[in-house]
C-alpha cells in the first residue's frame, strides 16, 4: 500500500538508535531517575493547625527560609501559664530564702535548735527545685513556640508538599520533601542477568554517562556511588546510584528521567552479533522479525533473532547483517516501507 505524500512527510523525521555491541567493550543502557544529593522529609516538632504555607512544590529555597507556620495561640496561652507558675515559684523561693537567712543568724547565735535550722534549709531547697522546674517549663514552651516555624535546613528545592493550609498536623508528620540539587544522584536498576554476565566475563565499566531526551547530543558524566548487592525481590533488579554534578544554565531537577550509558572496557571477548535495542525497534512481517536500518537516508529491513528482554523496554537481538554503529529506527516502524527516504532526529 502506497503512502500519501502528506503521510510521507510526517515520517521524514524519525528517531533512531545507534547500535553498540552488547558485550565487552560495548555500551549497556538503563532507565534512571534523578534525585537530590541530599534528601530529607521536613516536619514540625509540635502538633497543631497549619496557619500558613509559604512555598509550593518545585520552589527553590535558601537555608533558613521560612516554609510554613502553625497557629501559635495555644502555645501563647501555655507560655503565659508557665510564666505565671514561674513567678509564683520565684516568690516562694524568695520568701523561703529570706526566712532561712533569718533562722541561720538565730542558729549561729544558738537561739534556735539545729532541727529548726535544717527545716528552713529544706524549705529553701524545695523552693529552688520548684523554681528551676518552672523555669524549665517556660523554656520548653518557648522552644515549642519556636517550633511552630518550619525552616529549610539547607539550600534546595521543594520536591513535594504533603499538606494543605489550615490542616491539623501532628509532630513528625512529613510536611515537605526537600532535596539539594547542587549535586544530583541518578538511580537506576540493573537486571540480575546483566550482573551475572558482567561478573562472568569480568567486565569493568570504563565510564558512566547520563542522557536526557530534552538535551540532545549532550552526555553528563556520572560517578558510581553505590551498588546494592541485595536485589529487589519484586523486580529481580539491583539498585545502582551514581552522582552527577549540576551544570550552569541547565535546569535538571529531581524526578527527571534519563538514560544511563555504561561503557565497558574491551577485554577482547566481544560477541559482535549481539545487541541491545529498544523493544519498539522490532516489527513483524510474514511471521518474521525485523528492524529497520537507515543507510544514506534510506531504510532497509534486516532480519533479526530476538532474545531475552531487559529492564526498561530494552531487548536483546542478534543478526548476521548487523554491526556496531548501525542506525536503527525506533519510532513508527510499522509505517515504513523498504527503501523509503527518511531523516534521523538523533
Amino acid at each position: 500500500m502506497k503512502l500519501s505524500e502528506s503521510r510521507r512527510k510526517k515520517l521524514r523525521n524519525l528517531k533512531s538508535y545507534v547500535l553498540s555491541v552488547n558485550g565487552d567493550g560495548g555500551v549497556w543502557r538503563y532507565f534512571g531517575t534523578l534525585q537530590g544529593g541530599r534528601r530529607v522529609d521536613l516536619s514540625f516538632r509540635v502538633s497543631g493547625p497549619i496557619r500558613r504555607i509559604y512555598v509550593d512544590k518545585g520552589d527553590s529555597v535558601k537555608k533558613g527560609a521560612l516554609l510554613a507556620t502553625l497557629d501559635t495561640r495555644d502555645f501563647q496561652t501555655q507560655l503565659k501559664q508557665a510564666q505565671s507558675v514561674q513567678a509564683q515559684a520565684q516568690a516562694q523561693y524568695n520568701n523561703a530564702l529570706t526566712n532561712f537567712k533569718r533562722h541561720e543568724n538565730l542558729y549561729k547565735q544558738k537561739v534556735i535548735p539545729k532541727s529548726t535550722y535544717d527545716t528552713q534549709k529544706t524549705e529553701v531547697d524545695v523552693a529552688l527545685a520548684n523554681l528551676n522546674s518552672a523555669k524549665a517549663q517556660v523554656e520548653f514552651v518557648r522552644d515549642s513556640l519556636k517550633d511552630t516555624e518550619l525552616r529549610a535546613p539547607f539550600d534546595g528545592v521543594i520536591a513535594d508538599r504533603m499538606v494543605e493550609n489550615f490542616q491539623d498536623v501532628t509532630a513528625k508528620q512529613p510536611i515537605f520533601r526537600l532535596q539539594d540539587i547542587g549535586t544530583l544522584e541518578l538511580v537506576f536498576n540493573v537486571p540480575d542477568r546483566d550482573v551475572i554476565l558482567g561478573l562472568s566475563s569480568r567486565r569493568e565499566a570504563k565510564s558512566f554517562y547520563a542522557l536526557f531526551d530534552a538535551i540532545p547530543n549532550e552526555r553528563f558524566p556520572l560517578t558510581l556511588k553505590e551498588f546494592v548487592t541485595q536485589s529487589d525481590p519484586n523486580t529481580n533488579t539491583f539498585p545502582v546510584t551514581a552522582v552527577m554534578q549540576q551544570r550552569d544554565k541547565i535546569s535538571l531537577l529531581p524526578g527527571m528521567a534519563a538514560t544511563v550509558e555504561v561503557i565497558f572496557e574491551d577485554s577482547g571477548n566481544v560477541n559482535a552479533n549481539s545487541f541491545r535495542v529498544p523493544s519498539n525497534a522490532i516489527f513483524v512481517l510474514d511471521e518474521k522479525q525485523y528492524v529497520w536500518r537507515c543507510v544514506n537516508g534510506e531504510v532497509h529491513k534486516v532480519p533479526v533473532t530476538v532474545g531475552e528482554p531487559y529492564a526498561e523496554g530494552y531487548i536483546e537481538i542478534s543478526g548476521n547483517d548487523l554491526k556496531g554503529g548501525d542506525n536503527l529506527i525506533v519510532a513508527g516502524v510499522h509505517l515504513l516501507r523498504e527503501g523509503q527516504k527518511v531523516r534521523l532526529m538523533n
